[in-house]
């Protein structure tokens, strides 16, 4: 066994005792040989104390899938207790659908003082109009 493979297994360890900072830290030292079983695990850990970015450090390193529907469980969530900023950071992180942006402006727009921002959210995800992106572009035929 390899210095590194010592040390992951010590991560393995580490992350079965509940230690996941630890874990974290050594399967990010040790990425390249660190198993998708192993980034799973990790990242099912660091989800149930709500710890999204690291999620989704864990996903990427590992090439993981990230865990959409527990995000936008957990988005639904923070929503419910109106916790609206958290609600909205991670919706734009895993790019919510047009129903769950309508009931952040709901939210939004029982907050006097969100007004504002419930329009830039509108305009932003829920606009009609085809995005800058999505637009054809019109291109003149010069002589």
């Amino acid at each position: 066994m390899t210095h590194a493979d010592a040390e992951v297994f010590l991560a393995r360890r580490y992350l079965a005792k509940g230690f996941v900072d630890d874990a974290l830290r050594i399967f990010m030292q040790h990425a390249d040989i660190v198993p998708a079983e192993d980034w799973t695990a990790l990242r099912d850990r660091l989800l149930e104390r709500g710890r999204v970015g690291e999620v989704v450090t864990v996903c990427r390193a590992g090439k993981i899938p990230i865990p959409r529907e527990d995000l936008l469980q957990l988005g639904d969530e923070y929503l419910a207790r109106a916790d609206v900023d958290r609600a909205i950071d991670l919706f734009e992180l895993i790019e919510a659908d047009q129903a769950r942006w309508e009931q952040v402006v709901d939210r939004l727009i029982e907050m006097p003082d969100r007004f504002q921002q419930a329009r830039s959210i509108a305009a932003r995800h829920l606009s009609a109009r085809p995005r800058e992106s999505e637009r054809p572009r019109l291109i003149k035929v010069a002589k």
